[in-house]
């Protein structure tokens, strides 16, 4: 044990937290420090106090400016200092810097000075910039900080999220814990997945934007989410390694790929996607065929794009603490109407998924809860008008998983039409629905989980569809947007079953 976060609840102190990794005092930092505040509205330090203003921390938070420290003694209800050396702590574990890049160096000075454990530098115009005097700069921050005990995060970054402890960078993150934790070198990929979380349920159990990662890099991430016992899943959107090799990095991967699947978004795909990173954060991309490659031997997953960044991480979150990765490639699919099953078909065939057509006493079950009208059974499903009864659906999924044969049942159901009754008056259907499934996936062999787009956009639909998919992953249902979706996202699911078994 190296120490313990402590927190005054009605006079009383109590133990929160065990610290056991140098990365724990990022995460569950005993204390955060902002430098560059001020009282006018602002885009940089503003955001970072009014994130704090709206979590979760209950720790101390202090304030830093010289420019209005004689003036006021405190800033939306946070301490002001002059100084981080004028703060009355024995030890400060995260400072978040935003002031002009000019003044970072003697910032960092001062935190290294006072044994300051982290600090992000969301302060930009260093390597980003290309020029000589950018990396001179980010030069001078990599000596300053050379054999101290102060880690730099970024610059270029907006640093920690861990939704346990409060510490965060965005006021509307979901402050229940998940089990996904991401890396992103983009600060803005790091604040669309706080942005589309409840879209895309994905529930984190911490995050790090680190931009051009000069000090603390992936690899220091991988490890630490590796061993993160509140981590089931690890996702990363890269443009390079930073301050790591890469052949460390990627071995790595595969001693942290035989316990926890880990995404890769591999950014600068293509020649001009290379030269965006390199402004965009100084990355030296490398080559793209190289980095798939090297990925597909460490056994992570390989995505190309946010759609399927987002999916792979939710499929994973939903399916890993249960043991459920798709054992084959075996599906059957359940679908109210006949264009939709004829381009399901076609999608999951193109990908090299199997539709057996269903064993005649299977059929003959179906038929007996079905009209002989406008229906098929062989595979898939098509269930017509009654498929909007949910009693029905439930009852022939229940009747497929019986198939030995079939590895993944999937269902698919617009939320429009999952509403329907709702709209007509019938209170808390939807959520019923998603419960009565939550019910009957628990007692199933196959790996279950629905497709549903909104197609019908109002607010009633939309927050009709937030309710649904937030009870059903909560019953670790996996839902996708789109067919293609849902398709790539089994595939990669599969390939990562199938990449254990070797080992």
């Amino acid at each position: 044990m190296v120490g313990s976060i402590e927190r005054r609840v009605s006079g009383e102190i109590q133990r929160q937290f065990e610290y056991k990794h140098p990365l724990d005092y990022l995460f569950y930092a005993r204390n955060v420090t902002i430098v560059g505040a001020t009282p006018k509205p602002n885009f940089g330090v503003g955001m970072f106090i009014s994130a704090f203003r709206h979590s979760n921390y209950t720790n101390p938070i202090y304030l830093v400016n010289p420019k209005y420290a004689g003036k006021l003694n405190e800033i939306k209800g946070f301490p002001l200092y002059a100084s981080i050396s004028d703060i009355p702590e024995s030890e400060l574990d995260y400072v978040i810097c935003s002031i002009k890049a000019k003044y970072v160096a003697d910032l960092v000075r001062e935190c290294v000075a006072r044994k300051v454990k982290f600090v992000t530098i969301f302060s930009s115009g260093f390597a980003e910039l290309l020029t000589e005097e950018g990396q001179r700069a980010e030069n001078e921050l990599r000596k300053i900080v050379r054999g101290s005990q102060t880690r730099l995060i970024g610059p270029n970054c907006l640093g920690a999220l861990c939704p346990k402890s409060g510490i965060t960078f965005n006021p509307t993150y979901i402050k229940d814990p998940g089990n996904i934790a991401f890396a992103s070198q983009s600060g803005g990929i790091a604040t669309t997945l706080i942005e589309i979380q409840r879209k895309r349920s994905l529930y984190f159990s911490k995050g790090l934007s680190f931009g051009n990662q000069i000090d603390l890099s992936c690899l220091d991430l991988l490890e630490y989410y590796g061993q993160d016992r509140d981590t089931d899943i690890i996702g990363m959107y890269l443009e390079d390694t930073g301050a790591a090799k890469g052949s460390e990095f990627f071995k790595k991967m595969r001693d942290v790929t035989k316990r926890k699947p880990v995404v890769i978004w591999k950014g600068g795909q293509t020649q001009l996607g290379a030269r965006a990173t390199a402004s965009h954060t100084g990355a030296m991309a490398g080559s793209f065929k190289i980095w798939k490659t090297a990925v597909s031997q460490a056994g992570g997953t390989f995505v190309t794009n946010s759609q399927e960044f987002w999916d792979i991480l939710h499929l994973f979150s939903c399916i890993i603490p249960n043991n459920r990765l798709p054992k084959g490639r075996n599906v059957a699919i359940i679908v109210a109407g006949g264009g939709a099953s004829v381009e399901i078909t076609d999608t999951f065939s193109s990908l090299g998924f199997n539709l057996p057509e269903l064993p005649p006493e299977i059929q003959e079950k179906l038929r007996e809860i079905y009209p002989p009208v406008n229906t098929s059974f062989r595979n898939p499903v098509d269930t017509g008008a009654v498929g909007l009864i949910i009693d029905t659906i439930i009852k022939s999924i229940k009747i497929i998983d019986k198939n030995p044969n079939i590895d993944t049942i999937i269902f698919y159901s617009p939320i429009n039409w999952l509403t329907q009754l709702e709209r007509q008056g019938a209170r808390g259907h939807t959520v019923s629905v998603a419960r009565s499934l939550g019910r009957m996936n628990k007692k199933l062999r196959s790996l279950f989980f629905i497709i549903c787009p909104i197609f019908e956009f109002s607010e009633f639909n939309t927050r009709m569809s937030l309710k649904f998919k937030e009870v059903i992953t909560k019953k670790s249902i996996p839902h996708f947007e789109s067919i293609k979706g849902a398709a790539v996202a089994l595939d990669l699911a599969i390939r990562y079953n199938e990449y254990l078994k070797r080992y």
